[in-house]
């Protein structure tokens, strides 16, 4: 369990997320998250491939229903809100998805897919609809003349564009990205992560930032949350988490990019086995099977998070003692 912080826009808690599978198997999508998002911050959420982080994200906007927890957000509950309820909080939590094209409709003209959700929340003359169309369309870098076009006449990282000018258009308290430039080319994944580094700081955006690349990650968030396998494990300060990564699975990730952080040896990147099935999770650490510091203990009960008691003494932080750091394992690396 971490500390409870100040100033929270978003807590979820204890989030439990299943699918059923055709074979009538369950998978374990998400289990027992919790965590915080501060107004004004952004978190990285990072993991591999299929250990649920764009199900976390899905659920948190409520395009899928939990099994089980709690998504406090602005004082309301979203897992119990229906209908009329749930609609007229949509406004303050948007969505950038993943695929930049086929998030638009094809047969819309991008003025007109920017300016719906203006039209419905916003009580805007046609004059004044065209003026607040035209300045998100210049806020994200599209020319406004431009806009009678649909989506396929323009590039990946335009459509990425297009698509945050739409999420911000009804003026949101969080943005969520889920893996906002993974389709894109590393020249236009820089444009698309300073124009919301330069909206952040403009707007005081709030937004949890889904990655499965840590580069990224480092470069846009204040603190980093890595899943494995549908269980939370490490979080902490972004520099905490590069400087003194306690969990081994955070230091394996950390070991695979193309340039490894300091902190870690790169022999830590070889993962042994193949990521377990969702469908049946192993039991007590979710890692151990792949993980070449498990003992018993690892294998047979389930850690929990607990604070990562060391001193920072080289980051830059405002906590320096503790740096708000926890990490979920029997034997975490505090060198």
């Amino acid at each position: 369990m971490t500390a409870l912080r100040d100033n929270v826009l978003l807590r979820v808690k204890d989030l439990e997320v299943t699918y059923s599978l055709d074979n009538k198997a369950t998978a374990h999508a998400v289990s027992d998250m919790s965590f915080d998002v501060a107004e004004g911050e952004t978190l990285g959420l990072v993991g591999e491939s299929g250990c649920g982080k764009s199900t976390v994200a899905k659920t948190i906007v409520r395009l899928l229903k939990p099994d089980s927890g709690s998504i406090i957000f602005q004082g309301k509950d979203l897992a119990t809100l229906e209908g009329e309820e749930l609609r007229q909080v949509r406004p303050d939590l948007q969505m950038i998805f993943q695929d930049p094209i086929s998030s638009l409709n094809p047969r819309r003209r991008v003025r007109n897919c920017i300016a719906e959700g203006l039209r419905i929340w916003q009580d805007l003359s046609p004059d004044d609809l065209t003026t607040r169309t035209d300045e998100l369309m210049t806020a994200v870098g599209i020319d406004p003349s431009l806009g009678d076009r649909r989506p396929h006449e323009f590039s990946g990282g335009q459509c990425q564009r297009i698509g945050i000018a739409r999420a911000l258009a009804v003026e949101p308290k969080l943005l969520i990205c889920d893996e906002p430039v993974s389709a894109l080319d590393v020249s236009i994944q820089a444009q698309i992560l300073n124009l919301l580094q330069d909206l952040k700081q403009r707007l005081g955006l709030t937004m949890l930032f889904i990655s499965h690349d840590l580069a990224v990650v480092k470069s846009i968030s204040d603190r980093i949350l890595v899943m494995y396998l549908g269980k939370e494990c490490e979080i902490g300060s972004t520099d905490a988490i590069y400087h003194r990564p306690a969990h081994p699975y955070t230091r394996a990730l950390l070991a695979a990019v193309p340039e490894p952080a300091d902190s870690v040896d790169v022999a830590e990147g070889r993962l042994s086995g193949e990521l377990p099935s969702a469908t049946d999770p192993p039991s007590g650490c979710r890692f151990h099977t792949r993980c070449s510091h498990a003992t018993d203990v690892c294998r047979e009960v389930e850690p929990t998070m607990t604070s990562v008691n060391i001193e920072h003494r080289d980051i830059e932080h405002r906590d320096r003692k503790h740096s708000d750091h926890y990490v979920a394992c029997h034997h975490p690396v505090l060198s």
